[in-house]
């Protein structure tokens, strides 16, 4: 920032006083305008050095020209030869004026603009707490909704020199476009990369599967502990890795691949579903509804836990096996469970403050 205060070219730029300064700087804002927004907050800043000593410098002589009222002093009139602009004379006193007048006023614009992109380059984490959703607008207008129990960490040279984020939980982004810059999301088991679409990606430590659902736009997921397989996800698609050996799988209802492990393979990605009411599954949760499709009670479980922020404990391995399909938005645990208990049968009962529920036959 102090580079551009100083540089007389750039000083010419920001005043408009010299057509081949203003014309260098502009194809330097064309040929490189990843420093377009830096070199705009420059120019404001340099604007504002000026009017903040053209003001300093009237108030002064205003102030002297009071006294001397006051006072009844009368002015000294000083005889004095024209100075040109382009003299000598007058470029070293402009140069000795701005070192000395502006340097103070120079370090404190500079401060304040470390300040502003300091704030906005260092790492910052976003967190939920079970039973929380966050909304989080990052520097370069990427959304991103984060669901509960999530983590969310952006890189410490976000929006300077890349756009990497780290993700323990759950989160759908928004992303801003910047073919520049990739959007890069680091989860445990994959890598996902996109330059401006919309997608989910769910990657909770305490589950077995991570995937990544792609709404709009295209993105690159690199499988890492699958040989770092890269696969491409097209709209309305996802693809699923299972944390626990290793496997690919393409649907979370896949209830054989998820007791038996298969052996690694290149997959394809999987259409993401739809329920009867149009609601994509994966991303429900961010419209604040839960949808099932035959799932099993121990996953649901989970979810629940996650939603409501109690702890399920099942008395009974059978009920954990029970499957469940139905679709909820804003309803409360007991009207979920009661619901759920009219096509199985098991009960349920809710204790400790409403913090800990039990299922059994």
């Amino acid at each position: 920032m102090i580079d551009f205060l100083t540089d007389e070219s750039f000083i010419n730029y920001c005043k408009g006083v010299s057509e081949k300064d203003t014309a260098y700087w502009e194809s330097y804002i064309h040929e490189h305008p990843e420093q377009q927004e830096l070199i705009e907050t420059a120019r404001q800043e340099c604007l504002l050095l000026f009017n903040v000593l053209a003001e300093s410098d009237l108030a002064a002589e205003s102030m002297r020209l009071r006294r001397r009222i006051e006072a009844e002093e009368p002015a000294r009139v000083v005889a004095m030869e024209p100075v040109s602009v382009e003299s000598p004379g007058y470029n070293r006193w402009f140069r000795l004026k701005w070192v000395g007048v502006a340097a103070a006023v120079i370090l404190i614009v500079f401060a304040g603009f470390q300040f502003y992109y300091s704030a906005g380059s260092s790492n910052k984490t976003y967190t939920t707490a079970l039973g929380e959703k966050k909304l989080v607008r990052l520097s370069d207008g990427t959304v991103i909704h984060l669901n509960a129990g999530s983590e969310l960490r952006t890189d410490d040279q976000y929006g300077i020199s890349n756009r990497s984020v780290y993700l323990r939980g759950e989160a759908f982004f928004e992303v801003k476009r910047d073919e520049n810059h990739p959007f890069i999301v680091f989860t445990t088991a994959m890598q996902i990369k996109a330059l401006g679409t919309s997608f989910d990606v769910r990657a909770y430590d305490n589950e077995a599967i991570t995937e990544t659902s792609l709404i709009t736009g295209l993105v690159e997921v690199v499988l890492k502990e699958n040989n770092n397989q890269v696969v491409l996800l097209h709209p309305n698609h996802k693809i699923a890795w299972r944390n626990m050996g290793g496997d690919v799988l393409v649907s979370r209802t896949d209830t054989t691949s998820r007791r038996e492990p298969e052996v690694k393979e290149e997959r394809q990605p999987e259409k993401l579903l739809v329920t009867d009411r149009g609601e994509i599954k994966e991303i429900a949760w961010k419209e604040n509804r839960l949808v099932f499709e035959n799932d099993s009670f121990s996953d649901i479980a989970v979810l629940l836990q996650r939603w409501f922020d109690v702890k399920i404990e099942f008395e009974d391995i059978d009920v954990a096996s029970y499957r469940f399909t139905g679709d909820f938005e804003k309803e409360d645990l007991k009207t979920i469970l009661t619901f759920l208990k009219e096509s199985k049968d098991f009960n349920f009962s809710i204790s400790e403050g409403d913090k800990l529920v039990t299922l059994k036959k």
